[in-house]
């Protein structure tokens, strides 16, 4: 099929042109709301400086008038300047989806911070680092979204497939969905230090919580604001006088709770804008019509009493907002001066943290399932050629015209194969066959079968197996362990679980590699046995076709399978095609020869 005939592109492309275009507006509309803040800020301190001066009711009358505007107009501003980069982030990602289908590699995380190579098969299957499975699924824009999508391919709740397969399915569908609860999430990159920042003030003891304290205070703005109409309505002098001295009354009550509010902002000036655009995702989730029960569930985690999960999140954000005014000085004297504003802001927020900052981190981390669900939903959106795994009550595996999911559509070659008479195979071929990429390819189909995902088969039907790889081991000079060592160590912790009884699925690509080949042959032949033992599921590639004729010994449990190569002139070919049997052409040989390494006639 032709890029760009992909029905994804296509849609993707049309999307980013709309986007482009409302972003356009918005920054107009921005610009001009730019323009009227710096004049509405302008008149403010004009006005002051002629209150001050002259102390005309209609000066003053027009000082607090011109703040509040201001004020209004900056809250106007800001949730402007939230959608315009929320537009913006939706050109970024249909431009990073169109260009990831016409062959770019992936611009998201990579995973490489998840990287273990003690894991069963994270490692060997190169789930992490650079275009990698997690590379190619992550369309996480939280740090906790993509440890939630790392913990899904690491250690998946097999016992839930079945819902995680109905939610993947139908947030597939919901593109528009998906896509603005992965902008808001991207506006602004979610860092740790931030998050730590959160949730440290979330579990730190409360500043300011005696509710008749508080409303003593407020008396002063009252009485306050009491004198300003009464003097604007009668004229009075004196109530003017009183208005004075309230005002430094105030100011000095604001400035006795200066080094709590200090505290406070340390933390606002970090986390606002994330926990606005947090309140834009828990909001996307909230107003969504879902179907699936799992769905439905997650919904119902985030309602809470009087208000909504996004609403109390962006009351958050909108106090945190208001804390940070204190630093413009001529409109934190006047706010403070007036209201004690801050005082009221500092009181808000510990009230806040009281009530519902213990539901924070399960919001948070229901994000992150949600983001997690969404970039398995988005490879199935993408690849509408993928299947929905069958799960099976038994153990078995089942796959028609498998294929490697990174592979693209156009050099991507399928293969069958079943495990569900014989459990185990010999794969033989000569090097660059394609054996190492097909036990790969069985691995991560079967670990995204795990997960709940699309497969890239046209029909899978498996059985939820661990799964235990050994493909790449390294060396451990901090261990002092040899490559032969860490080897055996590997194939150790695979025997000692299938010695617990939990059906497993085993892919070994050339083992015992470290030591001669007599040695290697009959340590493999010694590993199989133990594995027809032990009724493993699995495969094992290897060179030596010697091993094949094990399939004598268990012909109800082992089948032998082969990647051959031709020779046609003059150069070595592969079609990558599984067949039956063993492997009968070998190609060192010969690739030597013609590489000059070797002589012709040896």
């Amino acid at each position: 099929m032709n890029q760009s005939t992909l029905p994804g592109t296509a849609v993707y492309a049309a999307l980013l042109q709309q986007y482009e275009a409302i972003g356009n507006k918005l920054n107009a509309r921005l610009r001009l709301l730019s323009f009227l803040r710096f004049f509405l800020f302008c008149l403010f301190i004009f006005l002051g400086y002629k209150s001050m001066r002259t102390g005309d009711t209609a000066f003053i009358i027009g000082t607090v008038a011109s703040i509040l505007a201001f004020l209004i107009l900056v809250r106007i501003y800001d949730r402007l300047d939230m959608r315009t980069s929320f537009y913006k982030a939706l050109v970024r990602l249909n431009k990073n989806e169109k260009e990831f289908l016409e062959g770019a590699p992936s611009v998201y995380e990579s995973g490489a911070s998840y990287t273990d190579p003690q894991h069963s098969y994270s490692y060997d299957l190169d789930l992490f680092g650079e275009r990698g499975l997690y590379a190619y699924l992550n369309r996480c824009s939280t740090a906790f979204g993509r440890d939630a999508l790392a913990q899904l391919l690491l250690h998946p709740d097999t016992a839930n497939i079945p819902g995680r397969q109905e939610a993947i399915q139908e947030l597939a569908q919901k593109l528009e969905f998906r896509q603005h609860l992965q902008a808001y999430g991207s506006i602004h990159e979610t860092k740790e230090k931030e998050l730590r920042e959160l949730k440290a003030w979330l579990k730190s003891p409360d500043g300011f919580r005696n509710k008749i304290a508080y409303y003593l205070l407020m008396v002063f703005p009252l009485a306050l604001l009491s004198s300003m109409v009464y003097g604007i309505v009668t004229g009075s002098d004196k109530a003017f006088d009183v208005l004075y001295v309230l005002f430094i009354v105030n100011l000095l009550i604001s400035f006795g709770f200066g080094r709590r509010i200090a505290a406070h902002l340390s933390v606002s000036t970090s986390v606002n804008k994330l926990l606005q655009q947090y309140a834009g995702q828990l909001q996307q989730i909230e107003t969504q019509q879902f179907n699936a029960p799992l769905l439905q569930q997650m919904q119902q985690r985030i309602t809470t009493e009087g208000r909504t999960a996004s609403q109390s999140i962006a009351r958050l954000a909108s106090l945190f907002n208001y804390l940070e005014t204190v630093v413009n000085l001529l409109v934190s004297i006047l706010l403070n001066g007036l209201f004690q504003f801050h005082v009221h802001v500092l009181y808000n927020l510990e009230k806040w943290k009281r009530k519902q900052g213990a539901q924070v981190e399960d919001w948070l981390n229901l994000l992150g399932e949600m983001e997690a669900l969404n970039s398995l939903a988005n490879l199935a959106y993408n690849n509408p050629s993928f299947c929905k795994p069958e799960l099976s009550k038994t153990p078995k595996l089942i796959a028609n015209d498998l294929g490697h999911p990174l592979i693209r559509e156009e050099k991507r070659v399928n293969n069958s194969i079943s495990f569900d008479g014989q459990q185990f195979v010999i794969l033989t071929g000569s090097n660059m066959s394609g054996k190492s990429t097909f036990l790969r390819t069985v691995g991560i189909n079967l670990v995204l079968a795990r997960t709940g995902s699309m497969v890239c088969a046209r029909n899978f039907v498996f059985y939820p197996f661990d799964v235990y790889v050994s493909m790449r081991i390294t060396d451990s000079l901090q261990d002092s362990e040899s490559f032969f060592y860490a080897e055996l160590k590997r194939l150790q912790t695979i025997i000692q679980h299938l010695e617990q009884g939990q059906p497993t699925f085993i892919l070994l690509d050339e083992i015992l590699r470290g030591t001669n080949s007599n040695d290697k042959r009959n340590g493999t032949i010694g590993l199989i046995r133990k594995l027809a033992g032990m009724r493993a599921f699995g495969i094992i590639a290897t060179h030596d076709v010697i091993v094949a004729e094990l399939i004598r010994e268990y012909p109800e449990y082992i089948a032998n399978n082969c990647f051959e190569a031709e020779i046609k002139n003059d150069e070595l070919l592969f079609d990558y095609r599984l067949k039956q049997g063993v492997c009968t052409k070998l190609s060192a040989s010969f690739l030597m020869k013609k590489m000059g390494v070797i002589e012709g006639d040896q």
